[in-house]
């Protein structure tokens, strides 16, 4: 066996082992171990971002009919990068649950919670930007039932990671965007934590006790750590809407700091994908269409859509059926990502529909992914 680099893949390869996806909208098996590689199939392996399969070829030289492979000193490195990032989350992990736990009200960050916040956000960052592939992984790992706050604002700095990349934001912006993520339910800690788990529908005054993580969160940011007046507006305004239906001030449109709005979107789709006590977890096609369905309400159109070209749920080679019934294969992207080019399949397959000019067919689901050449 050979972990070989997706981009020196031939066709007629074939995999010592399953590969799966590596993105959060449609984690799943896509090739099968004993499959022979084909140029469609190579071409969608580097579409999804994967990095490196495992390839059947234990005695082929290296560089053996025009095919190079990972030599053992990359492929040992490869495994140590992965590695050395799973160590960085369960870090980060421990550390957070540390800082939001500390089993008495918080009134202020330490200096050591501080550096660590830094830090986590420094590796977020670094993570992301090196390897399209660490995202999704990372987003599959950290969805489970017993869904703490801290796990929470990991996944949401994450996300919001990637929606900064689609908004060309510097560094510095993103930075601030990821801490703010990382802090921004620190005030649920000072809450009930009966209210935060409760399973049902929450009275109004335990609502309007909700209401309060914002301010709380704000007040204990400003109280120590020197954190920018981004970072404090993005903590305190994310539950902003943007008809000014939002808390705690109300704020309206533009008016809403651009950090705030981004969080806002990252926060709503990973609290509707998660798992909690009460109900299974959307889909993300189903989030997507919600969110998509509250822009100028809840959300800001520029950043709903830097979201959805940072998570589009229908990639190039899924397999989805139509309303009426049809399967088909996703071809191309348009630019509502929601409504994608389909080739038809199955009795009468060829004909080509884009949906984004056909309304004829108002509901797509994915059925799976689509392992032939999607171009031919």
């Amino acid at each position: 066996m050979l972990i070989v680099s997706v981009d020196k893949l031939r066709e007629g390869m074939q995999l010592a082992a399953n590969v799966d996806s590596t993105t959060a909208h449609d984690y799943q098996t896509i090739l099968k171990k004993g499959t022979f590689l084909s140029s469609g199939m190579i071409e969608m392996l580097q579409e999804k971002g994967i990095k490196t399969v495992q390839i059947v070829g234990g005695g082929i030289e290296e560089g053996a009919k025009g095919n190079v492979y990972l030599s053992p000193t990359q492929t040992m490195r490869a495994q140590d990068l992965n590695e050395e990032r799973n160590q960085r989350i369960g870090r980060a992990l421990k550390d957070l649950d540390e800082i939001f736990d500390c089993n008495e009200e918080i009134k202020e960050l330490s200096q050591a919670a501080v550096k660590k916040v830094d830090g986590i956000a420094d590796d977020i960052i670094n993570d992301i930007a090196s390897d399209s592939s660490f995202l999704g992984n990372q987003m599959i790992a950290l969805q489970n039932y017993d869904d703490y706050t801290y796990k929470h604002c990991l996944r949401v700095s994450m996300l919001s990671a990637s929606v900064c990349g689609e908004l060309s934001m510097s560094p510095d912006e993103t930075k601030e965007v990821v801490v703010a993520g990382l802090l921004h339910d620190i005030g649920k800690s000072n809450i009930d934590h009966d209210i935060i788990i409760k399973p049902g529908k929450l009275t109004d005054e335990e609502f309007e006790e909700i209401k309060r993580h914002p301010m709380i969160g704000y007040n204990i940011l400003k109280n120590g750590g020197n954190y920018s007046p981004n970072v404090l507006a993005g903590v305190l305004f994310h539950q902003e809407k943007f008809d000014g239906s939002g808390y705690p001030k109300g704020l309206e449109g533009e008016n809403i700091p651009i950090i705030a709005r981004v969080l806002a979107v990252c926060d709503v789709f990973d609290a509707l994908t998660s798992n909690r006590p009460y109900r299974v977890p959307w889909s993300v096609a189903e989030t997507e269409e919600y969110i998509l369905g509250s822009c100028g309400t809840h959300f800001d159109l520029g950043v709903t859509q830097a979201f959805l070209r940072a998570f589009n749920p229908y990639p190039k080679g899924t397999m989805v059926q139509l309303s009426d019934g049809r399967h088909g294969v996703v071809i191309a992207h348009n630019q509502n990502v929601l409504r994608p080019t389909v080739r038809i399949m199955g009795k009468f397959p060829g004909e080509e529909l884009d949906l984004m000019n056909d309304f004829r067919f108002l509901t797509i689901s994915v059925k799976g992914l689509y392992t032939g050449d999607v171009d031919a």
